[in-house]
This record gives C-alpha cells, sequence and structure tokens, in this order.
C-alpha cells in the first residue's frame, strides 16, 4: 500500500508527458500546413541541352504546380504571371558556375511588376495591349524628366501617349516603387544579352551571331510566383523556377 501514491505520481507524469507530446504533434502539424510551399515550375520544352538553329523559331512550354494556387495543367495558373528569361552567356567557364548557383533573386523593378499587373498589359518585346518595355525604353531616354513623367503615368493613369488604349492608375504602388520600376525598364529593357517571355508557351528567335554579338550559351530560366498560403494571401510570396541551357547547332 505504501508504494500506491508512488505508482500513481509516475501514471499521472507519463499521462501528462504523452498529453504534451500529441499537442505538439497536433500544432506542428497545423503550423507545417499553414506554411506556403513554393511553386514547382518545369520547362517542359526544349530540352535540356538541346541544339537549335539561329533564326529560327525556338518553341517553349512551361507546367507550373502550387499547392495554394492550383495547376496550370488545368487553366489555374494565370499565364500572365509565369515568366522565362533568355540570357546569353558568353564564357561558357561561367555556365556551370551559374547552373549550380542558380537565379539570383528578381531585380527590384521586376519583382515590382509581379506582383502588381503590368504583364496584363505590356510584354517586354511584342506588342500587346499597351507598348512593350523596349518600345518605351526607347521613347524615353533615361533623364530625370522622363522618370518623372513616367511615374505620373502609372501613378496617375494617362491616355493619347500610345494611341486610344488607357494607362490605369496603380494607386497601390508607392511613388518609390513606380520609380524603381521605371528606372529597371528604361536601364535593363533593351538588353541584347538577355529577353523575357510572358506565358507558359510561346516561341522566340535567336539572332545568327555577329562580329560585334558572337554566339554563346542560352540560359533559360522559367518562374513563377504564388500568391501565399491561403491564410495569408499576398504575404510570405514564394518563387518557383527551372533552369536549363540551350546551344546552337554551330
Amino acid at each position: 500500500m505504501k508504494q500506491r501514491p508512488k505508482f500513481i505520481y509516475l501514471n499521472i507524469f507519463a499521462l501528462l508527458f504523452l498529453y504534451t507530446l500529441i499537442n505538439f504533434d497536433t500544432t506542428f502539424d497545423k503550423k507545417a500546413q499553414q506554411e506556403n510551399q513554393p511553386p514547382i515550375v518545369k520547362i517542359t520544352s526544349p530540352k535540356n541541352n538541346i541544339p537549335f538553329d539561329f533564326d529560327t523559331p525556338v518553341n517553349y512550354s512551361i507546367s507550373v504546380a502550387d499547392k495554394e494556387d492550383g495547376n496550370s495543367k488545368y487553366d489555374e495558373i494565370n499565364v500572365k504571371e509565369v515568366l522565362l528569361e533568355v540570357r546569353r552567356i558568353k564564357d561558357k567557364s561561367k555556365l556551370s558556375a551559374i547552373i549550380n548557383k542558380g537565379s539570383p533573386p528578381d531585380a527590384s523593378g521586376i519583382a515590382i511588376m509581379r506582383t502588381s499587373n503590368c504583364f496584363n498589359c505590356h510584354n517586354f518585346n511584342g506588342k500587346s495591349i499597351g507598348p512593350s518595355f523596349n518600345e518605351i525604353s526607347k521613347k524615353y531616354p533615361a533623364t530625370k524628366p522622363n522618370v518623372d513623367t513616367l511615374i505620373k503615368h502609372i501613378k496617375e493613369g494617362s491616355t493619347g501617349t500610345w494611341g486610344k488604349e488607357k494607362m490605369p492608375t496603380h494607386p497601390e504602388l508607392t511613388s518609390e516603387e513606380i520609380k524603381t520600376t521605371v528606372q529597371w525598364i528604361l536601364k535593363h529593357a533593351t538588353d541584347a544579352d538577355v529577353n523575357y517571355y510572358i506565358g507558359t508557351e510561346g516561341s522566340f528567335r535567336i539572332k545568327a551571331p555577329t562580329a560585334s554579338k558572337p554566339g554563346g550559351f542560352y540560359v533559360l530560366t522559367a518562374s513563377y510566383v504564388d500568391h501565399g498560403s491561403k491564410d495569408s494571401p499576398g504575404k510570405q510570396r514564394l518563387k518557383g523556377q527551372d533552369m536549363i541551357v540551350i546551344n546552337s547547332k554551330d
């Protein structure tokens, strides 16, 4: 009889320990379920290391699957939010390091455009509802008056500058965010070594090399930024990406 209290205490302790362990596991599982997971992005075409012909269309296709946003296979992903970067690498010795390191985070200007609605009306090179970023950079040299003009157009909207289409207002963006975006467009949109394409499928051409622009290797990086978790939409947005290399047949 004297040993019974000790036995009871041990059992109570064991039950409390078991309850704490179960409660911890449940809390951990719920937290894990609430945490956002990065989207899975895959370049399905062209294949890695495939050779291509200059001045001939290179068809591309990208798949995106995200736990919260859905799957591009079922048209659940907004194709305007899928971006393909085609970058020329002149030095073969740097290629392995670039592939192993992966694509760096988006430049601030690109990151802002991706989370706004810029790609609904603008492409980087081709014509859309509005002018391409390439056309904008050619029309507006990177001067302070031009930067200020474009900031005003984006912030307050404009009409008549590029035809009858109206530029909508962007009150959700700060003046500093718009300035960062404008500066990126005016500085990088005409970069001959980098081209961007919007959408899960399409085609592009790589011009034949010249004396001023010799050939090289081309790194294709497809990416998609999700919309966050269901519990915190718009927050903790994560980027998924895939990267391949294509090279000319010559």
